[in-house]
């Protein structure tokens, strides 16, 4: 006798007429109803068991276990063939049939009922291997039981991945227990992660092909799959990766430009083409500040990801510039650029969200202007500073500005192409002197200073003692005959020729100055080009020397 096990059902069919309706008595063969209950009698009158008796166009199984009554609601295992019955006892087909799931178990099968599908011979669908079968134009796996088969499933065993990290390995999602089928595209799934988020559950997005394949990947920036026009991460488990991630080929993963942008949790597209304004990666801030600052900054991504990195770069029609850690750059920064762009070196920034070696501030600048901070290269200014989310694009031409409540007036360059536009000048431009790209002015104590302009690129005021030293090493001495009652002897530096230039208070190169006082009380004397000639303790130098020839 074959085995049947009696399990609450709800079938998907509509309810059809009552069996009485349907079925004749007769006396000793055929149907017969007893107890409420119908039954099935042969031609030698014995109740028939565990067969399928016919009544108009309907099949009903008489169910031995129960001495031969008609079955209702019942799955019926006829041989390899497994069948269901209505509250009717109607043999179902072409529906769907859910039944109480015996073998419940919150870990390996949670599942409050199992699915069967069953077709127009009555018999449910099953399968021993992995297969799809189209239903209602939806794809269902079904296990040798004709258990409709449900979230990740075993490709090799066809069955459900009972362990919690089965996940991991499984190659299709076919949905919750009362769905079942099969999910192509994305989908957010909710997994056990005991390695990376201590024991709990975490969810990650999936992507699933046409033919409900996992995608995976192999972590690695640059291994992308591209899905609607975006670029996406996957590691070898199938999760979508998201924020930072490292080309696997990079040599330095120390280094920004080994890192690449895969956007939000929520999005998880390789940032291409723009901009996007994100934390640093901890990964490659490896001179992050002492204070600890992790505030988002904005990057700029080429068509394939790179970051720009340690350069200046013109977008759209104007230059940017981007640290060693590919952030922009915003506010004042010292640094050494070459002609193709490339930052050599960052010594300052005014804006100090990424630990260069000294910030820009007033002390700074002026130790600048005074020559007490020998590095090379010059100043650039970049948007506004105090404001990460400023333009950022680099300034040209003259700006002012207030450091710490200080005043400042610099020039950058207006031409040159990557790497010298935006340059702070360093000399005479239009007769104004430029140091680092800042305009220099002799201060209201001393009133006059000359510059050492020709020196080098970073020309620099000249102290007494130095135009000393180029005057010959000692002053020189001439009578100068004020009458034929007295006469004055004049100390004087003669530094003709030396390329000193005279500048005043403004900043402004004095031409044809006559004998100005600095703050020393000796007397400046320039030519047509505001080049010092003399330098001298009494203003009427130029008529003495011109009495002693």
């Amino acid at each position: 006798m074959r085995k049947q096990t009696k399990l609450a059902a709800v079938t998907a069919a509509a309810a059809l007429l009552a069996i009485g309706a349907s079925m004749t008595s007769f006396a000793a063969t055929g149907w017969v109803e007893e107890d409420g209950v119908w039954c099935y009698y042969d031609k030698d009158g014995n109740r028939v068991t565990d067969e399928w008796k016919k009544s108009g166009d309907n099949w009903y199984w008489l169910n031995g276990e129960d001495g031969g009554a008609m079955a209702t609601d019942f799955l019926v295992e006829d041989g390899s063939d497994t069948y269901y019955v209505d509250s009717t006892g109607v043999m179902v087909k072409n529906t769907w049939v859910k039944v109480v799931n015996e073998d419940q178990d919150d870990d390996t099968d949670p599942a409050e009922y199992r699915y069967y599908y069953m077709q127009s011979n009555g018999k449910a669908y099953k399968s021993d291997t992995f297969s799809k079968k189209t239903i209602d134009g939806k794809k269902y796996a079904f296990d040798s039981d004709g258990k409709m088969l449900y979230g990740w499933v075993d490709k090799e065993t066809n069955s459900l991945m009972s362990e919690d990290d089965g996940w991991k390995t499984a190659t299709n999602y076919f949905g919750s227990w009362e769905d079942g089928a099969m999910k192509t595209n994305w989908q957010f799934l909710n997994v056990y992660d005991g390695w990376d988020n201590e024991d709990e559950d975490a969810e990650y997005w999936f992507y699933f092909g046409s033919n409900g394949v996992k995608r995976t990947g192999t972590s690695d920036a640059d291994d992308t799959v591209r899905i609607n026009g975006s670029r996406y991460a996957f590691t070898a488990d199938g999760e979508m990766y998201y924020k930072w991630l490292a080309e696997a080929s990079a040599s330095d993963t120390a280094s920004a430009s080994a890192w690449k942008y895969f956007n939000s949790a929520e999005e998880g597209a390789r940032k291409t083409k723009g901009w996007f304004k994100v934390t640093p990666k901890k990964a490659f801030d490896v001179e992050m500040s002492s204070d600890g600052n992790d505030e988002a900054q904005w990057y700029y991504a080429d068509s394939d990801g790179s970051l720009k990195v340690s350069e200046i770069s013109k977008i759209k029609g104007k230059y940017y510039g981007f640290d060693e850690y590919g952030a922009m750059l915003s506010g004042l920064v010292h640094m050494s650029v070459d002609d193709n762009g490339v930052i050599d070196a960052i010594y300052a920034k005014e804006n100090d969200n990424r630990d260069a070696d000294t910030s820009i501030d007033a002390d700074y600048l002026d130790d600048l202007k005074d020559g007490k901070i020998t590095n090379p290269g010059t100043l650039y200014y970049f948007g506004n500073p105090g404001n990460v989310d400023s333009d950022g694009a680099l300034k040209t031409g003259n700006v002012s500005m207030s450091v710490d409540g200080s005043s400042y007036t610099f020039n950058f360059s207006t031409s040159g192409g990557v790497g010298n536009v935006g340059a702070g000048k360093n000399g005479i431009t239009k007769k104004v002197y430029y140091k680092y790209g800042m305009k220099m002015s002799a201060n209201s104590e001393d009133k006059y200073r000359a510059a050492d302009v020709d020196s080098d690129d970073s020309a620099t005021f000249v102290t007494r003692s130095e135009m000393l030293s180029l005057a010959g090493g000692s002053a020189q001495t001439v009578v100068y005959n004020e009458g034929k009652s007295s006469e004055t002897k004049i100390k004087y530096y003669d530094l003709t020729g030396k390329d000193l230039y005279l500048i005043g208070t403004n900043g402004k190169v004095k031409t044809k100055a006559n004998g100005v006082k600095d703050g020393e009380d000796w007397y400046f004397f320039s030519d047509s080009e505001g080049k010092v000639t003399y330098y001298a303790d009494d203003k009427n130098v130029e008529k003495a020397i011109e009495q002693n020839k």
